[in-house]
C-alpha cells in the first residue's frame, strides 16, 4: 500500500531534485527584473482562422508599478494591429517547473498566457480567455470561464492536445498560483498547488524560453475582443524550478 502510494504522489509531483536552477522574479520600482525582456513584434492573424487582427507586442504595454508587473491591452482599439503586451526569459528552459502568482484579467476580450514556447509545434500553455462568449469558453465549461491547458501539435496535421480547469471564483480580483509542470513523459497543470490535469500528448521535446503574454486577435473562437475597457493581466511574482538549455 505505501508502494503504491508512493508511486502515485511521483506521478502527480515531479521531485524539485531533477530540475538544477532556480530563479525567483518579483517586480519592486517600475522596471523589469534581469532576465525578463518586453517583445516588441507582430504576430499576423492565420488565414485559417475567423481572426479579425494582427496583434502586436509593445514595450510600453508593459508596466512594473506597485509590486505588479502588468500586461496591459488598452481598451477601445479598433485598428490593425491591436497592441498588446508580452514578456520573455533571457534564457531557455528544457523541462521545469514554473509557477507564476498573479491576478487575471476581467475586461472581456483577451487571452492571459503563460507558456513554454520555441516554435508553433513545440508549446505548451495555461491560458485564460476573459470573454465567457468566446467559443472557448462555451466548449470548455459551457460559457463559464475556465483554464484552458495545451500542448501543442508536435507535428503538422495533428490536432494540439487541450484540457480545462476550473478558475478561481475570485481569480480576476485576488492572486492566485498558476504552475505548469513540463517533465519529459507529461506536462501538469496545477492551481493553487491543487493538480487539475495532466497530458501526456505532444508533450514537448526541444528548449524554449518561458513568455507570458495578454493579446486579442478578434477571433470569436478563442480571444473575441477587442476589450472594451483596458485589459490589464497583474503578475506578483514567478518561480522557476528548470534545467537551463
Amino acid at each position: 500500500m505505501l508502494t503504491s502510494l508512493f508511486f502515485n504522489l511521483a506521478l502527480v509531483a515531479p521531485s524539485l531534485a531533477q530540475f538544477v536552477a532556480t530563479t525567483t522574479f518579483t517586480f519592486p520600482g517600475n522596471a523589469l527584473p534581469t532576465g525578463l525582456s518586453a517583445s516588441d513584434w507582430i504576430v499576423p492573424k492565420d488565414p485559417d482562422t475567423p481572426a479579425v487582427y494582427d496583434h502586436l507586442f509593445v514595450p510600453e504595454n508593459v508596466r512594473v508599478q506597485d509590486g505588479f508587473l502588468e500586461l496591459v491591452v488598452p481598451g477601445g482599439q479598433t485598428e490593425n494591429p491591436i497592441r498588446s503586451a508580452e514578456i520573455f526569459t533571457w534564457f531557455n528552459v528544457l523541462y521545469g517547473s514554473v509557477r507564476t502568482y498573479a491576478i487575471l484579467t476581467e475586461e472581456p476580450g483577451v487571452c492571459n498566457g503563460m507558456f513554454m514556447y520555441f516554435d508553433d509545434n513545440q508549446e505548451t500553455d495555461i491560458e485564460w480567455i476573459s470573454d465567457p462568449e468566446s467559443f472557448a469558453n462555451i466548449d470548455a465549461n459551457n460559457g463559464t470561464r475556465a483554464m484552458l491547458y495545451t500542448n501543442q501539435n508536435l507535428v503538422e496535421g495533428v490536432d494540439a492536445t487541450t484540457v480545462s480547469g476550473r478558475a478561481a471564483s475570485d481569480a480576476t480580483s485576488t492572486v492566485h498560483e498558476y504552475r505548469l509542470d513540463w517533465t519529459e513523459d507529461a506536462t501538469r497543470f496545477y492551481l493553487d498547488g491543487v493538480l487539475q490535469q495532466t497530458i501526456t500528448e505532444n508533450v514537448p521535446t526541444v528548449p524554449g524560453q518561458w513568455l507570458w503574454n495578454n493579446w486579442v486577435n478578434g477571433d470569436p473562437y478563442f480571444t473575441a475582443g477587442p476589450p472594451v475597457g483596458d485589459a490589464v493581466f497583474k503578475i506578483q511574482k514567478i518561480v522557476m524550478f528548470y534545467n537551463p538549455a
